[in-house]
């Protein structure tokens, strides 16, 4: 029945409506965050030398830049589901939770999602491997690398259905009541490719969203290549030759430090986006998982009379 099917086009329009909706309504938070990012990236490539290999101190501020990332990711998202799903939120302790749990647990989750998916596929991957190196050595032309191929996207893919199901524990994550995965795994019954296309129409329009923003910084770098100065790295690799260490490998890489104002602009303007992204991305996860439980409701009386 329609009732019990995820409207695919609605969601995501839902999605995109509450997503703005939040960014207007936390757009201080969202600035101070991208600002700190482009701090941390300005002291990552203050940190490198020219001319020099990066060293400790470059690899640790990459690590802390991950971290504050990865920290800053969650907030936000604790702070859209909890709009979308509960009402008014902010940087509280009924938003975060008390303590760290709460973001540690939604870390955790997000961690452990794509272990699902590669839980899935590579044991397929595996059958498909030692199947087609069967088939070859019996009859070749019954295994050709078209076919190989396909049955690598079916294992891919079965990962992705796995995947689009199980992500829905994170609102309830958020909301400090996680539904087990066991549950989760069921909300999602009967929507699979529903789901899978929602995410996939969201990640189109997150794309165009995005590209505008990376043909400007495209067209800004060809017209002033001033504005991204590049700065040399030396990286080398040595070996034992005759028991001295010598040098058998010598590459040079490029980064791109901020070095004007209008980098520092356009970079926060990047990463105030990609924050504004991953809010719109929740807020979609937020809509898919209290439909997908309205549509649990809707088919609970109808299970519970089936008994009698």
């Amino acid at each position: 029945m329609d009732h019990e099917k995820l409207p695919v086009f609605e969601t995501v329009k839902l999605a995109l409506r509450w997503g703005v909706f939040v960014v207007r309504r936390h757009w201080l938070i969202i600035l101070i965050f991208a600002a700190l990012l482009v701090a941390t990236s300005f002291v990552m490539s203050a940190a490198v030398e020219p001319g020099q290999v990066p060293g400790a101190r470059f690899h640790l501020l990459s690590f802390g830049f991950a971290v504050l990332y990865g920290v800053l990711s969650i907030v936000l998202a604790l702070v859209t589901h909890n709009e979308v799903l509960r009402g008014a939120s902010g940087l509280n302790a009924q938003t975060l939770g008390w303590g760290a749990g709460r973001v540690l647990g939604y870390a955790v989750d997000s961690l452990v999602l794509p272990l699902f998916g590669l839980l899935v596929m590579f044991p397929l991957v595996l059958v498909v491997m030692l199947l087609t190196g069967l088939v070859r050595q019996i009859a070749p032309p019954l295994a050709p690398d078209a076919l190989i191929v396909v049955l690598m996207i079916g294992a891919w893919l079965a990962s992705v259905f796995v995947v689009a199901r199980l992500v829905l524990r994170l609102p309830s994550r958020a909301l400090g009541q996680p539904m087990p995965w066991r549950d989760v795994w069921r909300l999602g019954r009967g929507n699979t490719g529903r789901l899978v296309l929602a995410h996939l129409l969201l990640g189109v329009v997150l794309l165009f969203l995005f590209l505008p923003l990376l043909l400007l910084s495209l067209t800004l770098t060809w017209l002033l290549p001033d504005l991204f100065m590049q700065q040399s790295v030396s990286v080398q690799a040595t070996a034992p030759v005759w028991g001295q260490w010598g040098v058998v490998a010598s590459e040079t890489a490029s980064i791109s430090p901020i070095t004007s104002v209008w980098g520092i602009l356009l970079s926060l303007l990047g990463n105030a986006l990609l924050l504004a992204e991953i809010v719109i991305f929740c807020a979609f996860l937020s809509v898919a998982y209290a439909e997908l439980k309205r549509i649990g409701e809707l088919r609970a009386p109808q299970r519970a009379g089936s008994r009698f």
